[in-house]
């Protein structure tokens, strides 16, 4: 398993992780963090791998064969839009997992669906004593899937990828889905201390091991936290650094991108730990997409979602109608758009009626003030007869 140098992991030990959000935050909310994840949002996706695998074969030869149940392994972890030609970031070990990983999860199946106990240490202990290794394993299916941006949002779709590229160094993958001009988000190589940040991801274990968050399928947690520092990874070549956050993920929220204030991706969920998670920098995902030859994109429909975003919060609805509609127009199945532009017309119709209801409400003081004045008025006539008036005083003679 991978970790962070040890005073890297030390100080992270220390950090405590903050909770997530089940639900999207509310779009007129005036914190960055809460307008990053509704940026964030339509770029997210789930991916479900399944993979079978028939047997564990150990170093000396034995063959532990897997029954039906225990073969199929699926697992899910989470993706995220990098270029606007249906480029997505995801980490590697979910969509092209290695041979200790592929045995480490047949073996857990095995020991669960023959009622074992399936803790990390019996798992770690039997691969270490006996060295097995998965026979005949192969990928079955990949689906990825559109997050569910919240009540009231488009239908999520589903495609299974065309392409698969994964690291040959670092714990990431890209996947191409046919789905030209999605949305995508920016990439952030610093890497600065303390900036606060949020991860969008699936944080539950897998179907078998479901956390109970109370989540549905296809809704991402929104976990916030912040950077807390860089370290470099141990027992990897060749060595590189990374991030620790103190982001609180969970199984699922592998490949889940740690967003930024300004809805920038500042690294990569690769790993979780008692006390938050690591992350791999964006810099090694830059690079993964250079040598793929994917330039890093954010498209059309992210820029005009983003416009009409900014001209909901500044509360001008007719801006962000004509926002969310170009975005629509460069996407039509953009899982959020067509929700905010409601929220438009809603705020403009308030508007409307606010000013409506300020019409009569003037016209009626108006009158009210005419009224109270013809009324002084008449006083005034009815007193007059009954006020003494003052003559000329008299001069003495």
């Amino acid at each position: 398993m991978r970790v962070l140098a040890a005073l890297l992991v030390a100080l992270v030990a220390v950090v405590a992780p903050a909770a997530a959000t089940a639900a999207p935050p509310p779009d007129l909310s005036q914190d960055p963090l809460d307008r990053a994840a509704l940026l964030t949002l339509p770029s997210i996706y789930r991916v479900t791998v399944t993979y079978d695998v028939p047997a564990l074969v150990a170093a000396d030869g034995t063959r532990l064969p897997l029954g039906a149940k225990a073969r199929r392994i699926v697992e899910s972890g989470t993706a995220f839009g990098v270029s606007t030609g249906g480029w997505l970031a995801t980490a590697r070990h979910v969509v092209a997992p290695g041979d200790d990983t592929l045995a480490a999860m047949a073996y857990r199946n095995h020991l669960i669906y023959t009622g074992r106990a399936h803790s990390d240490a019996a798992v770690d202990a039997y691969l270490e004593r006996t060295g097995a290794r998965p026979a005949g394993a192969r990928r079955v299916r990949v689906d990825v899937t559109q997050a569910d941006a919240g009540a009231g949002a488009r239908a999520s779709r589903t495609w299974q990828p065309v392409r698969i590229v994964p690291s040959p160094t670092a714990d990431l993958a890209l996947v191409r889905v046919v789905a030209r001009g999605a949305p995508a988000l920016p990439l952030d190589e610093s890497a600065s201390i303390g900036t606060p940040v949020i991860s969008v991801g699936f944080g539950r274990a897998s179907a078998i091991h479901s956390a109970g968050d109370g989540l549905g399928e296809l809704e991402p947690a929104i976990r916030r936290g912040s950077l807390s520092r860089t370290g470099t990874l141990e027992d990897e070549t060749p060595v590189r650094q990374a991030i620790a956050i103190s982001v609180a993920v969970q199984g699922g929220d592998s490949g889940a991108p740690v967003v930024d204030g300004e809805g920038r991706v500042r690294g990569i969920v690769i790993q979780s730990t008692r006390s938050g998670g690591i992350a791999e920098r964006a810099t090694e995902l830059r690079q993964l997409m250079q040598t793929a030859g994917v330039t890093p994109t954010t498209g059309r429909a992210a820029a005009a979602f983003r416009q009409g975003m900014e001209a909901l919060w500044r509360l001008d609805p007719g801006a962000a109608e004509a926002a969310f509609d170009a975005t629509l127009i460069a996407f039509p199945v953009h899982t959020l758009a067509a929700t905010e532009r409601t929220r438009a017309e809603e705020l403009a119709d308030a508007r409307i009626r606010l000013a409506g209801d300020r019409r009569p409400q003037g016209v009626l003081l108006g009158l009210g003030v005419l009224a109270a004045v013809i009324a002084m008025g008449f006083a005034a006539a009815l007193l007059a007869p009954h006020v003494p008036r003052r003559g000329p005083s008299p001069r003495g003679r």
